[in-house]
């Protein structure tokens, strides 16, 4: 089967989702993708007279029931397409924001899919901001939208919190306009897709190690992650990388080509644990590396702090950029020792063959 890129568009209520997709959609047909929409299913299932009344739970797992069944088949039509990309207004892990962890863990279990299946099926998030978020008077309620501001406050602030982890994840702010805001969800969609091309843009920094209890009382989520560096017999390098947690994993193959230190033209690949293992065990093993990647939503902007398991006292700080000029802020809780960006020796196919010593710092 093809790879078929899946977006989806969260946040609480009065974010400008359903607009927002309109919109993607007019975008990204006009720059030649075969664009295919699951509406929200919510909206979905009350219009066909779903009961309102019933418990919480039984409301969710509607949803998410639906929600799956829509996606296979949105699934299913892109296959027969040139271009295709599937745009969702909201994914299953906005379940997750409506129920409390033992309903939660009760959904997984008669669903039969683990937290990874539920959050990483998805390629990318973006996350709109909720006007009930800001200090305007925009939020509105609406027969669909039952919750009033505070209530929206919370929910939008829960959607935040539930889909950190997933391995691009990006925030869209309330802005003057909402047209302020498009343009910015855009940039966005045209630096995940490649439009033009596939850039990896980021800055690393070696930093003191994080207070962990710190990280985990952000919007925060940990993953494992192990990366393996490849050869083949046409000489050609990429990556293998397992990621996720007790054992629930997702599997990617990643081939980059380096344009400058800070910028690499990259293909992604998902991969089935099958395919995974297969490459793993034909081609040459150049070496592998595992961590822990803590990735953090804190004020707009998603940021990956790798803990290695040979290091006690220092850490890896990433940010990835739209463009090598863009204006970013390391947050305050962060101790930098140095940008490493620059010096291959701390890349990590580099540490997998040579671990520099843990620097002295004040």
């Amino acid at each position: 089967m093809k790879f078929i890129p899946k977006i989806v568009f969260s946040g609480g209520p009065c974010g400008g989702k359903s607009l927002a997709l309109k919109f993607i959609k007019e975008h990204l047909v006009k720059e030649g993708f075969d664009v295919l929409t699951v509406t929200e299913v919510a909206s979905e299932i009350l219009a066909e007279g779903f009961d309102r009344g019933l418990p919480v739970f039984e409301f969710q797992k509607a949803i998410a029931t639906r929600q799956i069944e829509n996606e296979k088949n949105a699934e299913k039509s892109a296959q027969s397409l040139n271009n295709p990309v599937i745009l969702c207004d909201r994914g299953l892990m906005d379940c997750r924001v409506y129920l409390d962890d033992d309903d939660f863990d009760r959904l997984k279990n008669e669903l039969s899919l683990c937290e990874i299946d539920l959050r990483d099926r998805y390629d990318a998030v973006f996350h709109l901001d909720s006007t009930s978020n800001s200090n305007s008077q925009k939020y509105k309620q609406e027969n669909i939208r039952i919750e009033n501001k505070e209530e929206a406050c919370v929910l939008n602030e829960k959607s935040l919190r539930a889909w950190c982890g997933n391995p691009h994840y990006r925030f869209i702010p309330v802005c003057e306009t909402f047209d302020e805001k498009i343009k910015l969800l855009i940039t966005e969609i045209n630096s995940f897709l490649g439009i033009p091309k596939h850039l990896e843009i980021e800055r690393k920094f070696l930093i003191k190690y994080p207070d962990l209890a710190f990280l985990n009382s952000l919007p925060c989520c940990k993953s494992e992650i192990e990366q393996t560096y490849m050869i083949s017999s046409n000489n050609e390098r990429f990556r293998l990388r397992k990621r996720g947690e007790k054992g629930n994993y997702i599997y990617i193959k990643t081939e980059k080509r380096k344009i400058s230190d800070t910028v690499r033209e990259e293909t992604e690949t998902r991969l089935t644990k099958e395919e995974y293992e297969n490459l793993l065990n034909s081609n040459s093993k150049i070496g592998s590396i595992s961590k822990d990647r803590y990735c953090v939503m804190y004020n707009g902007t998603y940021y990956e702090i790798d803990i290695f398991p040979f290091w006690k006292n220092q850490a890896y700080l990433e940010i990835e950029l739209n463009k090598e000029n863009d204006i970013f802020t390391i947050p305050e809780f962060i101790t930098v020792i140095e940008e490493v960006t620059y010096k291959p020796e701390y890349r990590n196919i580099a540490l997998c063959q040579r671990i520099p010593s843990e620097i002295e710092w004040k």
